[in-house]
């Protein structure tokens, strides 16, 4: 591994970030409901699997140069990295259930990374 993977895993990052800025992956349907009025949303799966894609991709070409003391260090940093990632994603788009996805695997990628501290701290 040399240190050219951390430009790639960085550009994927903010590029599946941004690409959810510009093209949220929820499309409005050509339908309305009657009583409220409100246009009816859809998600297209096509983008929201590309935005996580280049997210979580992004994020392990990032941790993969880190030199970590072991593993649960290692896979805890991924977790977080990808977490915020697909919160951001969800929280922009409007999509409560990707957001709390994402927070739900950063809190689990911080309690693996701390754990992963604590082990080595063991011995």
């Amino acid at each position: 591994m040399n240190a050219d993977e951390r430009i790639p895993g960085a550009l994927l990052y903010t590029g599946g970030i941004v690409l959810a800025f510009l093209r949220p992956p929820v499309d409005r349907i050509a339908c309305i409901t009657v009583p409220g009025g409100k246009v009816t949303s859809g998600i297209n799966p096509f983008f929201l699997a590309l935005e996580f894609g280049l997210v979580m991709v992004g994020s392990v070409l990032l941790a993969l140069k880190h030199d970590f003391k072991n593993s649960h260090a290692k896979n805890g940093r991924i977790s977080v990295a990808s977490g915020l990632g697909v919160a951001f994603i969800g929280g922009y788009s409007g999509l409560r259930a990707v957001l709390l996805f994402g927070v739900m695997l950063a809190t689990f990628g911080l309690v693996l990374y701390k754990v992963g501290g604590m082990r080595d701290a063991d011995g």
